[in-house]
């Protein structure tokens, strides 16, 4: 199976459930697990809008 070489781009839904569920003290891997995303990339996205998460 061929790997994408190209990241799944971020929705408008999914940054707004990134915001919410940051505001709510979720961590980054339960935002990962919620939006099915890699825990590196929820924190790559999160610190570009200047959020800190927890884990």
């Amino acid at each position: 199976m061929k790997r994408n070489d190209k990241p799944k781009e971020w929705t408008d839904a999914e940054v707004q459930l990134l915001l919410t569920l940051s505001r709510e003290a979720a961590g980054a891997v339960q935002i990962a697990s919620a939006l099915d995303r890699y825990i590196s990339s929820v924190k790559r996205v999160a610190e570009n809008f200047g959020l800190q998460l927890r884990g």
